[in-house]
């Protein structure tokens, strides 16, 4: 206790200081273990429930091409009607297939003008330059030029 009463003193203040801030390190260590658990948790079950709807969609889909083979074959027999629908499945995978292998291959992320001034600031920063001396030889800018004399910067 310090000799005021109930009121601590600085030095004993800044004493008590490390161990408070260790343990509201520790809460908040905690803290955060429980928000994170509980967001996981979440995103789990919707997770779980894009699951089972895609597994409801692949029956969905079996029922609806069921459904085009039964409508053609009132037309033409099922066994055409079912190869004209098989054919057009096919058709629509290769486009689907076509289309994806074109945006990943425009989609590969170049970021070509961050590369331009990339190159350009390189080049500028490996160019030599020579202190303004009359030996050295200059471009139409005035600027030194290397020819392996003078004084580097």
């Amino acid at each position: 206790m310090s000799r005021r009463g109930e009121k601590a003193g600085t030095f004993e203040l800044l004493a008590r200081l490390p161990g408070q801030i260790i343990a509201l390190a520790k809460a908040e260590y905690e803290n955060a273990k429980r928000e994170i658990a509980k967001k996981a948790k979440r995103a789990g079950i919707g997770a779980l429930s894009i699951v089972i709807a895609l597994f409801f969609l692949f029956f969905a889909i079996s029922a609806f091409v069921t459904a085009a083979i039964a409508g053609l074959s009132v037309v033409w027999p099922v066994w055409l009607s079912a190869l004209v629908v098989a054919a057009g499945l096919l058709l629509l995978a290769a486009a689907a297939i076509f289309a994806g292998i074109a945006f990943i291959k425009r989609g590969i992320p170049v970021p070509e003008d961050t590369i331009d001034r990339v190159e350009e600031d390189v080049n500028a920063f490996s160019e030599v330059r020579f202190n303004s001396s009359a030996h050295a030889p200059r471009d139409e800018g005035g600027l030194p030029q290397a020819d392996g004399k003078g004084n580097w910067r």
